[in-house]
């Protein structure tokens, strides 16, 4: 058996929840990060933006041991990889879209819209990791089996929120399995995607906006259809389990 998996199931529920908290608080407060960017801009040696990048990315480190200890190696990388691409892909947009509308700066520098940038960018490859760690931290299949032994109108309430919380898992599962199988896929990246014979200029702006418009179709398309293709399935489960503990 997989000794991180076992882990997780002896662990008490209670005790996850305290520990991913613990973990997810500077994120939540902004608290001890904050008093460490203080302290280390104060003593001179770092400006603030230096500083805010030190102490977050030592966080970051810690929030990835513990995807690491949790998940194992294989769903660390996994995470990650999702997490850089999504974060890239948000700041280089966000680039783009505010040098082609200034208006959309809302007068900020462009030190000040760099460093906002760089905070999305960490604060995605740190929570996006965290966030999935949190919800496959948690059996959804045992979430519903103890639900279903409730009385009353909370065992309705209660199914439904455990439907929705193996949807969120499963949504989770997905995306990251897509990104795998598209990583297989174009293994060279952009280069084959563009690229239609040999000679040819295959980074065109043309041809590389097609291929941007269509790998964002084909990513909506999936995500949708491999989401809510299982829904029906776990619609029956919970509703056979209901029915199973009316009867």
């Amino acid at each position: 058996m997989d000794k991180h998996a076992d882990i997780k199931k002896t662990m008490p529920w209670w005790l996850k929840i305290l520990l991913l908290l613990i973990l997810g608080l500077p994120g939540i407060s902004g608290w001890p990060t904050g008093l460490f960017v203080r302290h280390l801009y104060e003593t001179g040696l770092f400006t603030q933006q230096i500083a805010y990048i030190c102490v977050w990315g030592i966080y970051a480190c810690c929030v990835w041991m513990a995807v690491l200890l949790s998940a194992g190696k294989n769903k660390l990388l996994i995470y990650l990889g999702g997490a850089f691409t999504l974060a890239l892909t948000v700041a280089i947009l966000g680039a783009l879209m505010r040098g082609f509308f200034p208006i959309l700066a809302a007068g900020m520098s462009k030190e000040a819209i760099s460093f906002k940038l760089i905070r999305i960018f960490i604060n995605i490859i740190i929570f996006l990791p965290y966030s999935v760690l949190f919800i496959n931290s948690f059996s959804a299949k045992k979430l519903i089996d103890n639900v279903a032994r409730l009385g009353g109108k909370y065992r309705i309430v209660g199914l439904h929120l455990a439907l929705a919380f193996r949807v969120f898992q499963h949504t989770g599962e997905v995306v990251f399995n897509l990104f795998e199988i598209w990583t297989e896929e174009y293994p060279e990246k952009i280069l084959p995607r563009n690229k239609s014979g040999l000679g040819v200029r295959w980074y065109s702006p043309v041809k590389i906006m097609v291929w941007f418009i269509g790998s964002i179709h084909a990513w909506i398309f999936a995500c949708i259809i491999h989401t809510f293709e299982p829904i029906p399935a776990m619609v029956e489960e919970v509703e056979r389990i209901n029915r199973a503990k009316n009867s």
